[in-house]
C-alpha cells in the first residue's frame, strides 16, 4: 500500500480523534486505521474490535486479517491468527510477509512440517537477497527441527 498523504492526513485524524476520547468511525478504511491506532498504542482487544468492524464491512481487505493476526497473536490467540493470515492469503496469494508470519505461527505451535511448507512457498517470493537469506536460513531451521522429531518418533 502506498502512503499519500491522503492516508497520513487520516492516521493523524485518527490518532487525534482516538487520544481526545473522540472515536467515530462510518467505513472499513476508518475503523481499519483504528484498529492501526489501537495497535500501536497496545489496546489489542480494542484493536481487533475496529479490524473486525472493518472485516465486516470489507472482507475482501487482506489488510485487516493480517492486522487482526497480528493483534490476536499479541493476545496469545494463536490459532485465530493462523485462520487470518490464512484468510489473507486467499485473497492475496504473493503477501510473502504473512506466508512469514504464518510459517513461524506454525513454528511455535511445533509444527515444523507445516512451517518448512509455508517457508518455501514465500521463498521465491521474496526478491531481497537480505530477506531471501533470512527465509532460506528459516527454512534450514525448520529441516532441523522436523529431522530431530523424526529421529525421536
Amino acid at each position: 500500500m502506498e502512503v499519500t498523504p491522503r492516508i497520513i492526513r487520516r492516521i493523524l485524524v485518527m490518532v487525534f480523534c482516538f487520544i481526545t476520547g473522540f472515536v467515530s468511525a462510518s467505513n472499513a478504511v476508518d475503523y481499519f486505521t483504528q484498529g492501526c491506532v489501537a495497535s500501536m498504542s497496545r489496546q489489542w482487544d480494542s484493536s481487533i474490535e475496529f479490524f473486525n468492524k472493518a472485516i465486516e464491512i470489507n472482507p475482501e481487505n487482506a489488510a485487516a486479517y493480517i492486522q487482526r493476526a497480528t493483534s490476536f497473536q499479541m493476545v496469545d490467540r494463536i490459532d485465530d491468527a493462523i485462520k487470518d493470515y490464512e484468510t489473507a492469503l486467499k485473497l492475496k496469494p504473493d503477501y510473502y510477509l504473512a506466508l512469514e508470519y504464518l510459517a513461524h505461527l506454525y513454528e511455535l505451535k511445533n509444527e515444523p512440517a507445516k512451517a518448512l511448507e509455508i517457508y518455501n512457498r514465500a521463498l521465491p517470493l521474496v526478491k531481497d537477497p537480505k530477506w531471501r537469506s533470512i527465509i532460506t536460513w528459516k527454512i534450514s531451521q525448520a529441516k532441523k527441527k522436523l529431522a530431530s522429531q523424526r529421529v525421536k518418533q
